[in-house]
């Protein structure tokens, strides 16, 4: 217990400052969170970059520091979204229901977010103490707002995956660490679900209302913010929710400076990261094989579309390059193929096109409007050809061609493909993945380690065991 303690102590202040680009390179000189830390707007800022190499997931690839965030955000739930399988042997993800609570994928889903959190609560425990006068300008309030929207994207990905988030009056929510964890509060209960949605809820506007207005595109802004909130939304789908979604939305398709790329395929060929649609990416470390070795080894595709996603991309000319032989590899999964695999996207701005086209879709807007918005992304993809939107003439069918959308855009991108698929009606969500089988498993296990290190936490979600 303690040397967990120590090491989420000492994540918390890695630090990602190294040239001019700020890459995810250097450790500070003083790397612990408790204590004095921070001290000033400079080490405040060396603290707050250690946060986001938590969220790149920042780690050790055979001797090479590397940004791990592949497997988690964009295998993973893929797998689960029964859009790809691997190509070695099977995969729990794969069937749902079958998934154990000591699944190696599931504690370090679980792990990683809470490391994320864990370093965002010590920067904003640490910042707030710290005299105004230390910091220039607003400074010391978007430290806390970009430390927040960190947090709350933690606490997110807890509720997609752990939580029942389709029930707001259910006691099954995510477990809210909103203090940097010691030795006297390391027990914790479960939220409900209700409780949940709040406190994200509240770290986001507390972002939108306090963060950079602008960044460079691996950190947080307002726009960021903005689009996380319309996904935390989207997840909860309450009375007024979509109404905000769209609101949100068109804010950031008419005011943001984000903009669609012309050529959905030139982000993961050529510009990468360069690209003025790439909200919050994810910078990799120099010399970094992780992703590539991914999702490739040696003559191989270690993934390879199933055919739920061959037949979806039938007539798509991504597939042309989303979908390809590796080697001796039929169908492997190539979306990343060539010189910027190692580049990752947590955010793009195709995302929020989506977003508001399934909320006016949802809300009972106009049929004619989300299909603009599916149109538009899709042109900028390639396609010409919009019968299948054309002729979803009831709001049922134009929801299923959003979720079509995203997975065929969005897929090992985050976890979009997977989140899409849990909103749907369950009948059709066991029509695309029927390993599914019922409600329970559209979410994981709590990790048996939790309840071993943490039995207050409660019971384990329905459907699955402790052990």
């Amino acid at each position: 217990m303690k040397r967990l303690i120590i090491v989420l102590a000492f994540i918390a202040a890695i630090a990602v400052l190294g040239s001019c680009k700020k890459e995810l390179n250097a450790l500070p000189g003083q790397a612990k969170v408790e204590g004095n830390a921070i001290v000033d707007q400079k080490s405040a800022q060396i603290a707050l970059n250690g946060v986001y190499l938590r969220l790149a997931e920042g780690g050790d690839d055979f001797g090479t520091p590397s940004i791990l965030w592949s497997n988690n955000h964009e295998v993973h739930p893929s797998i689960l979204a029964g859009v790809s399988m691997p190509s070695f042997g099977s995969n729990e993800f794969e069937e749902n229901s079958t998934i154990a609570a000591d699944n190696y994928n599931v504690v370090t889903m679980w792990t990683n977010a809470y490391s994320l959190i864990n370093a965002a609560n010590g920067v904003i425990d640490q910042v707030k103490v710290v005299p105004d006068q230390k910091f220039s300008g607003n400074k010391k309030a978007e430290v806390i707002a970009e430390a927040r929207l960190l947090r709350a994207y933690g606490h997110y990905n807890l509720l997609r995956y752990f939580a029942q988030f389709y029930d707001l009056n259910s006691a099954y929510g995510v477990m809210l660490r909103l203090e940097f964890v010691n030795v006297n509060n390391i027990a914790k209960k479960r939220n409900t679900v209700k409780e949940s949605f709040d406190a994200i809820l509240s770290d986001l506007n507390d972002a939108i209302a306090n963060a950079p207005l602008n960044s460079v595109n691996y950190y947080g802004n307002q726009w960021v913010a903005k689009a996380f909130k319309a996904r935390v939304l989207m997840l909860r789908g309450s009375e007024g929710d979509y109404a905000e979604v769209i609101s949100l939305t068109q804010d950031i398709i008419l005011h943001s400076p984000y903009v669609l790329e012309n050529n959905l395929k030139d982000i993961f060929s050529t510009k990468g990261l360069a690209s003025q649609e790439v909200m919050l990416g994810l910078v990799p470390k120099p010399n970094q094989i992780n992703k590539a070795s991914t999702y490739f080894s040696g003559n191989s595709a270690d993934y390879v579309a199933t055919d739920y996603f061959k037949e979806l991309m039938i007539g798509d000319p991504r597939a042309n390059w989303v979908i390809g032989t590796v080697g001796t590899t039929p169908d492997g999964i190539t979306k990343y193929m060539g010189p910027k695999v190692e580049e990752s996207y947590a955010l793009r701005l195709t995302e929020v096109y989506l977003l508001q086209a399934e909320a006016i879709v949802r809300s009972g807007g106009s049929l004619n409007d989300a299909r603009a918005l599916l149109k538009t992304i899709m042109g900028h993809a390639g396609v010409t050809n919009f019968t299948a939107i054309d002729n979803a003439v009831t709001p049922d069918q134009l929801l299923l061609e959003v979720h079509n959308e995203t997975v065929r855009n969005l897929s090992f991108e985050d976890g979009q493909d997977w989140t899409s698929l849990i909103r749907l009606p369950l009948t059709r969500a066991l029509q695309i993945k029927p390993a599914i089988v019922d409600k329970n498993h559209m979410i994981l296990p709590i990790p048996n380690t939790e309840f071993e290190k943490n039995p207050t936490i409660g019971e384990q979600n329905p459907g699955y065991s402790k052990n």
